[in-house]
């Protein structure tokens, strides 16, 4: 099964997040957010689009006996419930995508935030009060047309890439 290596991305999220007591890594590929925040004492629910993400995340689960319930699911669509934490490390990068393996890094439309924008419209209703989101952005995002989202966004890593930044954002939602 091919799903989305740890990069410098995921590498960036782990090394800057901090897991709530119930977790939702939404769109999970590799796993490792997931796994990590299940080792911290989280109650984890992991998603992806990629039933062969969520296929292979289950199995490492079962093999490491840790309690993560995972679900194929695009964006929301199969997600219940309020969180302390939502994590998202979506496809940030322009282009179309081709099929779901295309998703795993790019397919955000024309800047990137497509798939961005589509999440942060509804994750506010899956938080809890005091909840937080951890979202991985990109320069070629419109971070304008973000920062207009119900929420209060802070910067709390970046990295300088080849040809981009990225950047790891804590929000949380400013509107019931």
């Amino acid at each position: 099964m091919n799903v989305y290596p740890i990069s410098e991305d995921t590498l960036l999220v782990l090394d800057n997040i901090k897991c709530g007591e119930k977790v939702l890594d939404m769109g999970t590929g590799n796993g490792a957010i997931a796994i990590e925040c299940a080792k911290s004492g989280s109650s984890v629910l992991a998603v992806d689009i990629d039933k062969d993400a969520v296929e292979r995340l289950k199995e490492e689960a079962k093999n490491k006996n840790l309690k993560i319930e995972t679900r194929v699911s695009n964006l929301f669509e199969n997600v219940n419930g309020k969180y302390d934490t939502i994590i998202f490390n979506p496809p940030y990068l322009p282009g179309d995508a081709k099929d779901l393996k295309d998703l795993q890094w790019a397919g955000g439309g024309k800047y990137g935030d497509e798939i961005i924008l589509k999440f942060l419209e509804d994750a506010w209703k899956y938080l809890k009060k005091e909840g937080e989101i951890y979202i991985v952005l990109s320069s070629f995002n419109r971070l304008n047309k973000i920062f207009n989202m119900p929420y209060k966004f802070e910067k709390i890593a970046q990295m300088k890439l080849s040809f981009h930044e990225i950047y790891l954002y804590r929000a949380k939602k400013i509107k019931e």
